[in-house]
């Protein structure tokens, strides 16, 4: 029953997210992240448009507790953190919410971390985020994956697959 409800929570989470497509220059092709709501590991509902997430730089990252490559993600995001607390991190724990709580602990995160997985609340909104260069939705079938956004909520930086914390800090230092 556990790993069917974990194949449900990655197959959600994998639907929920696009491939992440490089933004130009072209103000037409700049992607905005769009508000949505939250449930935090502590069970408290939160959205994108509460006041802790106004006019802030937002690191949305996604991640597993189960996947090596995740689990190193989960150390980047944490060393960005301590580096750059300004920046507002929105973590997706792609797990149940026991799990993801232990392994906030263990990991010792002490960025903001959310459940991630039930039901409709980020993966409607974040599935009309991202499009190819032909209109076509991209499915991303795999974690981890980090979205820099500016503070008007301006995607900067997307990247699937495991992003470094000096690779963060490059993009952040790039954001007008």
């Amino acid at each position: 029953m556990r790993t069917l409800l974990l194949a449900l929570c990655f197959a959600l989470l994998s639907v929920a997210a696009l491939a992440f497509v490089s933004v130009s220059s072209d103000a037409s092709s700049i992607k905005t992240l769009p508000n949505f709501e939250l449930k935090g590991l502590d069970e408290s509902e939160h959205r994108l448009s509460d006041a802790r997430f106004k006019d802030k730089v937002i690191l949305l990252v996604a991640f597993s507790t189960w996947q090596d490559v995740s689990i190193r993600q989960a150390r980047e995001i944490q060393a960005f953190h301590v580096k750059r607390p300004n920046v507002e991190i929105v973590a997706l724990i792609a797990d149940d919410l026991a799990l993801a709580r232990d392994f906030v602990a263990n990991e010792k995160l002490t960025f903001p971390c959310y459940k991630s997985g039930d039901g409709p609340r980020a993966g409607q909104n974040l599935n009309r985020l991202f499009d190819t260069k032909k209109n076509k939705t991209f499915q991303l079938n795999k974690l981890p994956f980090v979205v820099l956004c500016t503070a008007d909520r301006k995607v900067a930086f997307a990247q699937v697959g495991l992003t470094s914390e000096a690779t963060l800090s490059e993009q952040l230092a790039a954001i007008p």
